[in-house]
């Protein structure tokens, strides 16, 4: 009897097709990984076409873009203007400098062909000291005659202001509008025959016009004219020597000044109409100094106060105006006060937002001269 041999069977295939199957997906797994690796440590880039203030920035990566726009921008100017003059100024004079991280993280995340608008941080302290110098260019001042020249000022407090609150905004178009102060000129005065008194020498500052000067002097604007042969009342210049038909700057004294506030102590009192700050003690007048006080739309209040802290320096702020580092500041009414100026040279007009202006020397004088609860009376 014959025996059959029974035939193995083949299960290994299946396996072996199963492990191919596994290893092709691993591989296919770890090529996608290393992909997406190398995707992630590819550096980020800005989308094509985007453009900073007209600077194209597209495709690059965010840290080259950062270096391009630096260089780019480095020189840029903005357009200062009075509403009929301009005058062309660069950022950087102005303190003013591009906010390269917020500027290259608006424009990362922007669409293909997006227009970024540079944002900018500024130094308040800088641009002050540049909006002071520019003055010497944009004011005109106020002339008496027939008819009279109108002046105008930069009114620097709000100009600052706007720019603390919002530079970015301020200058998107490229342009910085120049907040002005209308100035009235001093009535007009008849000549006088020639003089033959006593006459001092007057070295023309920064910022001062012959209005005033003839002010401090108590002398009319006609007299230093003739005396000097000035042909145009307007064109004074820093450094010029004026000859002032008097023995020196004008002093009240205690006969021709205000009644004290009080017979006892020390105390101050600011004359509105006059544009004079006094002190007194005992009754007597120590001394007194032209002054600024509030414009028409924003006046030095009246009454009785009394000082009622004192700062070295300060900063100041209203609803429209930022002033840094304000010296010898004393407050006397809620945020009024009696401090220096450096921002303009024109004492015995009124110029501010409602406190005292004086030159900053001489606000020295009276905060040393002052005490915390000192009284203070105002008066028109």
């Amino acid at each position: 009897m014959s025996t059959r041999r029974r035939r193995k069977s083949n299960n290994t295939l299946p396996i072996m097709i199963g492990l191919g199957m596994l290893f092709a997906g691993l591989m296919m797994t770890l090529g996608l990984v290393a992909v997406l690796a190398l995707a992630l440590a590819a550096p980020e880039r800005i989308a094509a076409r985007v453009a900073v203030a007209g600077i194209d920035i597209g495709g690059r990566t965010v840290e080259d873009a950062s270096v391009y726009l630096q260089q780019q921008l480095a020189n840029r100017t903005l357009v200062a203007t009075d509403g009929g003059r301009n005058w062309t100024l660069a950022l950087s004079d102005l303190g003013i400098g591009i906010d390269v991280d917020s500027t290259i993280a608006e424009a990362s995340s922007a669409a293909r062909g997006a227009i970024i608008q540079p944002r900018y941080i500024v130094d308040l302290n800088q641009t002050q000291i540049a909006l002071v110098t520019l003055s010497e260019q944009v004011n005109i001042a106020a002339v008496p005659g027939n008819p009279p020249q109108y002046g105008r000022a930069i009114d620097i407090p709000v100009v600052l202001d706007r720019l603390r609150v919002n530079v970015t905004g301020e200058l998107a178009d490229g342009i910085l509008d120049l907040t002005m102060i209308d100035v009235e000129p001093p009535p007009l005065e008849p000549e006088q025959p020639a003089y033959e008194g006593p006459t001092s020498t007057h070295i023309v500052e920064r910022g001062q016009e012959l209005g005033l000067i003839a002010r401090a002097y108590n002398v009319s604007v006609q007299d230093i004219v003739t005396l000097n042969g000035i042909e145009d009342a307007n064109l004074i210049y820093p450094g010029q020597e004026l000859i002032i038909p008097a023995a020196g700057v004008f002093t009240p004294d205690t006969a021709s000044a205000p009644p004290a506030p009080t017979s006892s102590g020390r105390s101050l009192l600011v004359d509105i109409s006059d544009q004079r700050i006094y002190a007194y003690e005992n009754g007597a007048l120590v001394r007194s100094h032209l002054v600024s006080t509030g414009l028409p739309q924003t006046p030095t209040v009246l009454g009785d106060y009394n000082i009622y802290v004192k700062f070295v320096a300060d900063d100041m702020q209203g609803d429209d105006y930022f002033l840094p580092q304000v010296p010898y500041v004393m407050y006397f009414y809620q945020g009024y006060g009696i401090h220096g100026t450096y921002w303009h040279n024109s004492f015995g007009r009124p110029m501010s937002h409602g406190c005292v202006n004086l030159p900053v020397d001489e606000a020295e004088w009276f905060f040393n001269f002052a005490s915390v609860g000192m009284l203070v009376r105002v008066v028109a």
